[in-house]
């Protein structure tokens, strides 16, 4: 799926996801597409890694920005549970969130297990 495609999608559903789920603590998250999560983080747009094909989204409190890495998603679907996953995390427990994070494996981790149902209410936000 293109940038385009995936920017449009954005652009329909992010609001009604807002408006949903409703506001954090911290100002709404920007969303940003890239490419790799490796070359995001090391500023290098050649680089990659383990991650690299499987990671589809991603939540950075200390940024406030929900990250989109556009090859991995493939249609509609894929770009609106991203980004209702992300934005369940914005609105998580910061605190709580790093302290699951050490306690728990990623499939036990309530936070987690949160963004995934969630997850789930994709079709109320699905342009068809």
């Amino acid at each position: 799926m293109n940038t385009d495609k995936i920017q449009n999608i954005i652009n329909y559903t992010y609001p009604k996801i807002q408006s949903y789920y409703g506001k954090g603590s911290l100002d709404i998250p920007k969303i940003e597409l890239h490419r790799d999560i490796y070359a995001r983080l090391s500023g290098d747009e050649e680089q990659s890694g383990e991650h690299s094909s499987t990671t589809k989204a991603q939540y950075d409190e200390n940024t406030n920005v929900i990250y989109i890495y556009y090859p991995n998603i493939v249609n509609e679907e894929d770009v609106i549970r991203s980004i209702i996953h992300e934005y369940t995390h914005y609105k998580q427990d910061h605190k709580l969130f790093k302290q699951y994070k050490s306690i728990y494996s990623y499939d036990e981790d309530p936070t987690e297990i949160e963004a995934r149902k969630n997850e789930e209410d994709w079709h109320l936000f699905s342009q068809k």
